[in-house]
C-alpha cells in the first residue's frame, strides 16, 4: 500500500520502488507523461526527491559543491551493503583522503596481478569442467583470487566459505524479508571476520611493515590496516575491516556480471566466434580489446546498480525543477546507460560501440558511477570489474557449450538481479 502525504496529496513511491525494481524509473516517467524526461519530481522515503538522467544530469550530480553523500543512502541499503563508517557516506576532504586508500589498492599493477590470478583460476576450473553454474563458479573463482591477492592468508575451505558469505550480502541487500535478513547476518559475520584480520595484521612484529617496500609491494590487507585518517590516526578496527570488505566484496560481486556475460554470449553467438578468434590471434585470454568492449556493453545493457542518491547542499534549480536544501536527488544509472535520447540504437547489443574508445571518458556511461575516481565518487574498482569481465568472457567463449533457456531468465523487479538459473552450461567440446 502506497503512502499518501496528507499535506501535499502526493503519493510516496517507496513501496513502488521495492515492487518495480529496475522498471521503477521508467514507471515514474510514464506517470509523469514524459518517457523522455530529464528530471521528474516525486515523493520517496517520506520526502521530496528528483529523478534525473542523461549527460548533463551526470555532470550536475557529481558536482561535490552542490551535493553530499552523507545521509543520502537509505540505512536499510547502506547497513548490509557498505557497512557502518564506509567511504561511500563521506564527503569533502575526509572522502578524498579515504579514497586514496582505494586508489592505492587498485593501481594498474595490482589490477593486472588480480586479473592474471583470475585468468589462472578460470583455466584451472574450465580444463576439467563438464558442467558449470556460471554464477556459483564465478563467486568461487573471484573469491579465491581476490582473497589471495589481498593477502588474507586463508586456506582453501575458508576462502570458499568467505566468498559465499560476501556474495550473500550483495544477493539480498535490496530484497525485503528473508533475503535482506540473510544479507545482514552475512554482514555481521563478515564484519567480525574482517575486524579480526585487521587486529592480526596490526599485531605482526614490525607493523606496519612498509619500510623499504614500494606501496605496490605491500599486501592490500596491510595497506588497509596501516591507513591513517587526516589526523594521523589509524582507523578503528571495525571501520578498517569494513573498508577491507569494500575492496574484496565488490570484486566477488562481479560474479553477477559474469552470469550476464554467459547470457550475452548465448544470445549473440557471433561474439563467441570473435572472442575466440581474438584469443587465438593474441595467444592470451587477458586484455583483448574486443573482450573489453564486450564487457563494457554487458555493463551498459544488463542491470546492476539501478540508481544512486545524493542530497542537495543548498537550494537550486535543475531541469526546470526546484530542489530544496537536503533533498534527495536520484541519478538514474540504467536509464542513463540506455537513454534513447543520447545513445545510438540503445536497445541493440553492440560491443563495437566501445572499440577504440576509453569508456571512462564517455560521460553518460556510468555503470559504476560518473565523474572522477580520484577526486569524486566514481568507483575506483572499475578497472578490476572490466578486467575480470573481459577475461571471463574470453574463457567462456573458448569452449563450446549449450545452456537451458530457462536458466537465462532474470527478474527486473528484483534488485539486484541476475540469471536465476546460474546459468548452467553443458560443455560439448
Amino acid at each position: 500500500m502506497r503512502t499518501v502525504h496528507a499535506r501535499t496529496g502526493v503519493t510516496d513511491r517507496s513501496v513502488d520502488l521495492l515492487r518495480d525494481g529496475y522498471t521503477f524509473a521508467d514507471a515514474v516517467r510514464a506517470r509523469a507523461g514524459n518517457l523522455a524526461a530529464r528530471a521528474v519530481p516525486l515523493k520517496l522515503m517520506g520526502g521530496p526527491a528528483l529523478l534525473i538522467r542523461g549527460t548533463e544530469a551526470v555532470r550536475f550530480f557529481y558536482d561535490t559543491d552542490r551535493f553530499r553523500r552523507a545521509g543520502a543512502m537509505p540505512v536499510a541499503v547502506k547497513a548490509p551493503l557498505f557497512g557502518r563508517g564506509a567511504v561511500h557516506g563521506l564527503d569533502d576532504d575526509t572522502h578524498r583522503h579515504r579514497k586514496q586508500l582505494f586508489l592505492h589498492a587498485t593501481t594498474p599493477e595490482r589490477v593486472e596481478a588480480l586479473v592474471e590470478e583470475v585468468d589462472r583460476e578460470w583455466a584451472r576450473v574450465l580444463e576439467r569442467a563438464e558442467t558449470l553454474n556460471v554464477y556459483e563458479a564465478s563467486v568461487a573463482v573471484f573469491g579465491r583470487a581476490v582473497l589471495s591477492w589481498a593477502g588474507t592468508g586463508m586456506d582453501a575451505l575458508q576462502v570458499e566459505d568467505r566468498a559465499q558469505r560476501l556474495a550473500a550480502i550483495v544477493e539480498g541487500f535490496g530484497v525485503p524479508g528473508l533475503p535482506w535478513a540473510r544479507a545482514m547476518l552475512a554482514r555481521r559475520d563478515s564484519d567480525a571476520w574482517a575486524k579480526d584480520l585487521i587486529i592480526r595484521a596490526r599485531t605482526v612484529e614490525g607493523f606496519p611493515g612498509q619500510t623499504g617496500r614500494g606501496a605496490g609491494q605491500v599486501p592490500v590487507l596491510d595497506l588497509v590496516a596501516a591507513y591513517r585518517d587526516p589526523d594521523g590516526r589509524l582507523l578503528d578496527e571495525h571501520t578498517a575491516g569494513v573498508e577491507l570488505q569494500n575492496i574484496v566484496r565488490p570484486t566477488i560481486a562481479v560474479s553477477r556480471f559474469a552470469a550476464f556475460i554467459a547470457l550475452a554470449l548465448h544470445e549473440h553467438p557471433q561474439w563467441v566466434a570473435r572472442l575466440r578468434a581474438e584469443t587465438a590471434d593474441r595467444g592470451s585470454t587477458v586484455g583483448g580489446p574486443q573482450a573489453r568492449a564486450f564487457a563494457h556493453e554487458v555493463r551498459r545493457v544488463y542491470p546492476f546498480v539501478p540508481m544512486l542518491p545524493a542530497r542537495a547542499r543548498c537550494p537550486m534549480e535543475w531541469g526546470g525543477q526546484h530542489i530544496r536544501a537536503g533533498q534527495r536527488v536520484l541519478l538514474d544509472i540504467l536509464g542513463t546507460n540506455n537513454d534513447p535520447g543520447e545513445w545510438e540504437r540503445p536497445a541493440d547489443f553492440d560491443p563495437e560501440r566501445f572499440l577504440g574508445l576509453d569508456a571512462r571518458q564517455i560521460e553518460n556511461f556510468i555503470p559504476q558511477g560518473g565523474g572522477s575516481p580520484r577526486l569524486g565518487h566514481r568507483c575506483p574498482g572499475e578497472d578490476v570489474t572490466v578486467g575480470l569481465m573481459a577475461v571471463t568472457a574470453a574463457h567462456l567463449a573458448g569452449r563450446d557449450w549449450a545452456a537451458d533457456e530457462s536458466g537465462m531468465s532474470f527478474d527486473l523487479h528484483r534488485m539486484p538481479t541476475r540469471p536465476q538459473g546460474g546459468p548452467v552450461l553443458q560443455f560439448t567440446a
